[in-house]
C-alpha cells in the first residue's frame, strides 16, 4: 500500500478523478472498439430483412418462367416426334408391300424407314411448322378414312347378313310353294277323277232323267259335266232340258273360249 509524503494513503489509479486520468493520458476505450467489429449494425440488418421478400419473389418468378420455357420446349419436341412417327407410319404400307414381294430387300426397306434420302437419320425436330400442320391434317384425314372404311365394312356385314336371311326366306317360301303346288295337283287329279265318275253316271241315265237333274244343278258344275260328256250323250239331254236352261247353257258354252297358250 503506497503513502504520500504527508503520510496519507495514495488513491489507486481506478479511483482517480476523470481529469487526472485524462491528464495521465488514460482514456476510456471506445464502445465501438469493444464491440465485435464483424457484427453488422442494426440498420444494416433491417435493410437486409426488407430486401429478402423482394429477392425471393424475383427468384420465384424467374424459376416459373424458366420452368414454363422448359415445358413448352419439351412439349413441342414431343409433338414433333409424334407427328414424325405418324408420317413414317403412313409411309410404311408401300415398304411392307415391297417387303412381301421382294423378301431380300426387307433389310434395306427397314433401313430406308429410319434414314432420309441421303442416308442420314431422320430428325423430327427439324420439321417446319407448315410440315407439322400438313402431317396433322394427313393424320386427321387418315383417321376419317379409317372410320369411314370401318363403317362401310359394318354395312357390308349387315347387307351380307340380310342377304343370307332373304335367301333362307326365299328357300323356305320355295319349299312351301312346291308343297302347295303338289297339293293343288293332287286336288285337281282327285276332282277330275270324281267328275269322270259323275259323267259316267249321267251318261248311263236316261236323257229325261239327266235333263231334270241338269235343270237343278249350278251352272259351274253343269259346265264341268257337259265338257266331259260325249257329244252323242249330250244332245238328247239338251233336248229334254227346259228351253231357258238349255239356252243359258248354250250361251255359257259358246262364251268359254280357250285362252291362247304362251310360248
Amino acid at each position: 500500500m503506497a503513502y504520500t509524503r504527508q503520510g496519507r494513503r495514495a488513491r489507486p489509479a481506478a479511483d482517480q478523478p476523470k481529469a487526472d486520468r485524462r491528464a495521465a493520458g488514460q482514456t476510456r476505450p471506445a464502445r465501438a472498439a469493444q464491440k465485435n467489429p464483424s457484427r453488422p449494425k442494426t440498420g444494416e440488418l433491417g435493410g437486409w430483412f426488407r430486401m429478402l421478400p423482394v429477392v425471393i419473389c424475383t427468384a420465384v418468378i424467374m424459376l416459373t418462367v424458366r420452368v414454363n420455357d422448359l415445358w413448352e420446349a419439351w412439349r413441342d419436341g414431343r409433338t414433333q416426334i409424334t407427328f414424325a412417327s405418324a408420317a413414317v407410319a403412313e409411309a410404311k404400307p408401300p415398304v411392307q408391300i415391297a417387303a412381301e414381294t421382294k423378301a431380300p430387300a426387307a433389310g434395306a426397306a427397314k433401313t430406308a424407314e429410319k434414314t432420309g434420302a441421303d442416308g442420314q437419320p431422320l430428325d423430327p425436330i427439324m420439321f417446319s411448322r407448315s410440315e407439322i400442320e400438313l402431317l396433322q391434317e394427313l393424320s386427321k384425314r387418315r383417321k376419317e378414312l379409317d372410320a369411314r372404311e370401318q363403317t362401310v365394312v359394318q354395312r357390308e356385314g349387315l347387307l351380307t347378313a340380310a342377304e343370307a336371311r332373304i335367301e333362307r326366306r326365299l328357300a323356305a317360301l320355295g319349299k312351301v310353294k312346291t308343297e302347295i303346288e303338289g297339293l293343288i295337283k293332287k286336288y285337281e287329279a282327285q276332282e277330275e277323277k270324281e267328275l269322270k265318275n259323275l259323267v259316267l253316271i249321267y251318261e248311263k241315265m236316261k236323257p229325261k232323267e239327266a235333263a231334270r237333274i241338269f235343270d237343278q244343278l249350278e251352272m259351274d258344275v253343269l259346265l264341268k259335266v257337259i265338257d266331259r260328256m260325249k257329244s252323242t250323250k249330250t244332245a238328247p239331254v239338251l233336248a229334254a232340258m227346259a228351253p231357258e236352261r238349255a239356252k243359258e247353257l248354250t250361251m255359257r258354252i259358246a262364251e268359254r273360249r280357250p285362252m291362247p297358250k304362251l310360248k
